[in-house]
């Protein structure tokens, strides 16, 4: 039986990786990892491990596609960053911006779920979300509850 347990990462064509790689670092606390043996392409990591940004100013991408733009969308709509429980959203456009993102505005996901939309240097769109502290315990529980409920997860 295959059972996936997350996403590995995101890959962006950017138009500088250098500045990229700094906004990413100072904005997010990423640290570069690895390398492709001079290759304009640098892997990011988040703190906790679990994330990984990979920027390429290649313009053939590892996949071998060249369709895609520094900062083009294409078909993604945004990708996202969780901020701690405790973490004050006025911080946090602060400091986004102080590193180069282009705040746009507030939305709630939910009750009791605050966002912020961004934009990065490059123009990629991004939101940071702070969810409340139980979360990840209430998204566990919720096939539980459904059949409770006499609904199906």
């Amino acid at each position: 039986m295959v059972r996936f347990v997350g996403m590995r990462h995101l890959a962006l064509k950017v138009s500088d990786v250098e500045r990229s790689a700094r906004f990413y670092e100072s904005a997010f606390g990423m640290r570069r990892f690895g390398g492709k043996g001079g290759r304009p392409v640098i892997p990011l990591v988040s703190p906790n491990l679990n994330d990984q940004i990979t920027l390429s100013s290649e313009t053939v991408g590892e996949a071998g596609s060249n369709d895609a733009r520094p900062g083009e969308q294409g078909g993604v709509d945004h990708f996202g960053f969780v901020v701690s429980p405790g973490s004050k959203l006025d911080e946090v456009v602060e400091r986004l911006t102080a590193c180069g993102a282009t705040f746009l505005r507030r939305h709630e996901v939910a009750k009791g779920v605050p966002s912020l939309f961004f934009r990065d240097p490059d123009g990629y769109l991004f939101q940071v979300t702070r969810f409340p502290r139980f979360t990840r315990l209430y998204i566990a529980l919720l096939p539980i509850l459904a059949r409770l409920r006499g609904r199906p997860a």
